[in-house]
């Protein structure tokens, strides 16, 4: 019973802790908000992370690469030149330390997986992190992720406005000689055919873009003008007319090329006659030798080997008679020669200009289905969300309850004693009043 009254019960110590209800309530105030403002100025800011989850479309995207074929990586959309990029899009930016943010590894992208099958797949959404600690607020950091996201959408619509879209046509003003010229007119034809179809196919034939005179046009139609145009106007006649008359550009060093050609076929040809001659000799060596006769199989492959150098040579004669010949007597023989030149360079022009207003055409069609399909979709919710840290929450639980315990704390250490000493005294007054 002595050991009982010495001590102290439960009730008697939460009758102390409450004795100064206010105080602990202060004390737990006091506590909560330097703990909240410690871990929100001090240690989320460097744990604390704000993220966005983003796709881009553009198209072609199927096959991972940028329109002048360089190829599409998103690690990339990280990269310092890329940072540097969206800083320069707005002045608010300026301060953000982007070089301390990439070389610390402060800012990670991954691409999102899903799970088909128990086969992981990548999804085309990408996440971006960056710690928090180098934004002044969330709105700067929204508009930041915005600004980076949209980089490589950029480089996308830079790279269609910088594809080279008139290469045959530039060759066809550079090239020597007729044939060249028509081969370059035909290869843009196709480049532009071709591509129709593929943005047709994709995009439908109905895709419709604003012309400079306000008038609109489909793409169907637009592709409908070149396939008509030279079904009419075929480049292959072109070709026929060239090698039957014979027609070269004036000072073409072509006539230098046909004569060096003629030169090598001649002397080709006066090769394969030796060798011709060397083996009818090893055909009349082997019958003395093998008493035999030419069909033996013995003289089989001499036979194959003659057969085949003979009609070498007869293809050497046509070239050099019915082909290089013409470019080089015609134009003296030819009293009409200059007049068909004329005609034959007015319809070849007039093709050229026709496919300079047909690629000027498809050009628009291209860019504006770059300029319509390529962007950068936020997934839904993740605009901008806070990750990592302690969350304002959980901050606010763990210091309600710590403040709780350092407030008891405070009462017990500042009452306890006193408490205990005055039923100390209280206890030895009962025992002498008793004696």
């Amino acid at each position: 019973m002595e050991e009982r009254e010495d001590g102290i019960s439960l009730g008697e110590i939460f009758h102390v802790i409450f004795k100064k209800k206010w105080l602990l309530l202060g004390i737990t105030i006091a506590f909560m908000l330097i703990f909240v403002v410690i871990v929100e100025a001090f240690y989320n800011p460097g744990k604390e992370e704000y993220q966005a989850n983003f796709e881009i479309r553009y198209p072609n995207q199927e096959t991972n690469r940028y329109p002048d074929g360089s190829e599409f990586l998103y690690k990339e959309f990280i990269s310092i030149e890329n940072l540097e990029l969206a800083q320069k899009k707005d002045t608010s930016f300026s301060a953000i330390d982007i070089s301390k943010m990439r070389y610390k590894n402060d800012i990670s992208i991954t691409e999102i997986e899903t799970v088909i099958n128990n086969v992981p797949v990548k999804t085309g959404v990408y996440e971006i992190k960056i710690l928090k600690s180098y934004f002044e607020n969330e709105t700067q950091a929204i508009k930041f992720f915005q600004a980076l996201i949209n980089v490589p959408v950029d480089k996308v619509l830079q790279a269609s406005k910088d594809l080279d879209y008139n290469y045959n046509l530039l060759q066809f003003s550079g090239a020597g000689d007729y044939i060249s010229q028509i081969n370059y007119l035909d290869a843009q034809k196709n480049m532009i055919l071709e591509n129709y179809n593929k943005l047709i196919d994709t995009y439908s034939n109905n895709y419709m873009i604003t012309m400079a005179d306000g008038t609109t046009k489909k793409m169907s139609a637009a592709m409908g003008d070149v396939s008509n145009y030279f079904s009419t106007n075929s480049l292959s006649a072109l070709r026929v007319e060239v090698e039957q008359y014979g027609l070269m550009k004036e000072n073409s060093d072509y006539k230098k090329e046909i004569e060096a050609e003629i030169t090598s076929l001649q002397r080709e040809k006066s090769l394969n006659l030796l060798q011709i001659e060397n083996l009818h000799k090893e055909i009349d060596r082997l019958t003395g030798q093998l008493n035999g006769t030419i069909t033996d199989a013995a003289f089989q492959p001499i036979v194959e080997e003659l057969t085949k150098l003979s009609k070498r040579n007869a293809e050497i004669d046509h070239l050099i008679t019915n082909v290089y010949d013409v470019y080089l007597q015609n134009n003296e023989k030819d009293p009409t020669y200059l007049e068909k030149i004329k005609s034959f360079e007015e319809r070849l022009n007039t093709h050229y200009e026709k496919l300079v207003e047909f690629t000027n055409i498809y050009q628009e069609f291209y860019l504006s289905i770059y300029e319509t399909q390529s962007k950068a979709l936020v997934s839904a919710g993740s605009i901008i969300t806070s990750t990592g840290g302690i969350s304002v929450f959980l901050t606010l639980g763990a210091s309600l309850v710590l403040g709780i315990l350092v407030g008891c704390c405070v009462n017990l250490i500042l009452d306890l004693p006193k408490y205990l000493r005055s039923k100390k005294e209280t206890s030895v007054e009962d025992s002498v009043a008793s004696e």
